[in-house]
């Protein structure tokens, strides 16, 4: 059952109760019967919460068992295991009334734990053995797994107390205080270290800024939001599910509704940009070409007003087309400024869109300029590496700030990898290895 539905069946038991109220029934049944309401979600709760430790369990002792095995079968067996798991364990996430910034690692380790596990399930299927690099990731992954198992374990113990309420621990999960999501603080701890592999794109999960500098401070009104929205999604009806202050960012929540389609968008309240927007819906067929979905993605953008914008890689997955937008300065691309979007390949709609680091980092760039060329850069990646492409780009640091960087696009040992030399000072500064799957498709 969603949480949205949870909540609004909760709401109308309020109503309900209203009235039956003034029609006579006493103020204890009416209680009484909230009571019932509440425990009933305090019990879905902690069933989502106690299924994602199980799942979580599984996961820590199935990449164990990957990583040690010598047997074809029983890697793939494990593999299997591992994405269902894995699965498994994002629904339960998404079910629990959580701040997700609290867990935002967490939650990309499970989606890219899924993408990994999804491209071994693929490269096996087509005969190959588990590479001693395949290995080694998987090791990196059981350790990050070891911890995470560690902290739900711990968060397991709290919530089996038969005092512990999860409902009376939470307010509002989109906003910061929320005891509840408090409670997750660990799992965001630095001492986890979750593996860095690319499913979606180099430094698409990048937010180099914690101060906001893609938006002014020139707001706008929940009307305007909406105004915006219909002229965005014509024919859609547009339903207002209030706002949210005092997280990342003030936003607008709205349903859009068309057909049987459901999407829900976040409007922010600065500048007026789409920051956000998700659907549940399922795409049932492959009409639409990757390619055509690029193009399909850069058209949405331009309609929204982000202009100037590149795909700096693309992929597909069940039905869904998964596209990077990058901005382009002076020839360079600013992956800082990424903005991701999902479109269905049955209809060529956009069904996704996440604009969260384009909102902390968008701005014009002072200086561009490099000190040394593409060729002195070049000498800088090991003479093994095959290079395919290059080009200038800006990077996120590992910590703070933006690099301007040479790109190399490189294959070694069957593997693609991307290698990133620095434009001023000519030192190697990053180096990402590239997953890759039979759907998928790396646009450079």
């Amino acid at each position: 059952m969603k949480k949205r539905n949870i909540v609004l069946t909760v709401a109308l038991a309020v109503v309900i109760a209203g009235g039956i109220t003034f029609g006579g029934i006493s103020w204890a049944s009416t209680a009484n019967m909230l009571g019932n309401y509440k425990s009933q979600l305090d019990y879905v709760y902690r069933m989502n919460f106690y299924e994602l430790v199980d799942n979580v369990n599984d996961i820590e002792s199935d990449l164990g068992k990957l990583s040690v095995t010598t047997n074809n079968n029983n890697a793939s067996k494990y593999v299997s295991n591992i994405l269902n798991a894995s699965s498994s364990a994002q629904n339960n996430i998404t079910q629990l009334p959580l701040n997700h910034q609290t867990i935002d690692n967490t939650i990309q380790f499970v989606n890219q734990l899924g993408g990994f596990m999804y491209s071994l399930q693929t490269q096996m299927s087509s005969g190959d053995s588990l590479s001693l690099d395949d290995i080694d990731q998987i090791e990196n992954l059981h350790s990050s797994a070891e911890n995470v198992k560690y902290e739900l374990n711990k968060l397991s113990v709290l919530i089996s107390n038969g005092n512990y309420s999860i409902i009376d621990n939470i307010q509002d999960p989109n906003v910061a205080s929320n005891a509840f999501s408090d409670e997750w603080s660990g799992l965001n701890n630095n001492t986890i270290e979750y593996p860095s592999l690319i499913y979606d794109g180099p430094f698409s999960d990048s937010t180099t800024n914690k101060t906001i500098q893609g938006l002014s401070e020139s707001e706008i009104s929940a009307t305007d939001a909406e105004i915006r929205l219909k002229n965005w999604f014509n024919g859609y009806t547009i339903t207002s599910n209030g706002e949210v202050n005092g997280g990342e960012f003030d936003v607008y929540n709205f349903t859009l509704t068309k057909n049987d389609e459901e999407l829900y968008a976040q409007i922010t309240k600065r500048d007026g940009i789409l920051l956000q927007l998700n659907s549940g819906e399922v795409s049932k067929s492959k009409d639409k070409s990757l390619s055509e979905c690029e193009s399909l993605a850069v058209e949405f953008a331009s309609k929204l007003g982000f202009e100037d914008m590149v795909v700096t890689w693309s992929t597909s997955s069940n039905n869904f087309a998964y596209i990077n937008l990058t901005p382009v300065q002076n020839d360079v691309i600013l992956y800082p400024d990424l903005i991701k979007v999902k479109v269905s390949q049955e209809t060529g709609s956009v069904v996704g869109w996440e604009a969260k680091s384009w909102a902390y980092n968008h701005r014009e760039r002072a200086n561009l300029d490099a000190s040394i060329d593409g060729l002195q850069a070049r000498m800088a990646v090991s003479e093994s590496m095959d290079i395919r492409t290059d080009r200038l780009t800006l990077i996120p640091g590992d910590f703070v700030g933006e690099i301007l960087a040479y790109e190399f696009m490189c294959v070694y040992s069957g593997s693609t990898y991307y290698v990133y030399i620095d434009a001023n000072t000519g030192e190697q500064c990053n180096v990402l290895k590239v997953v890759e799957t039979d759907d998928g498709n790396l646009l450079m």
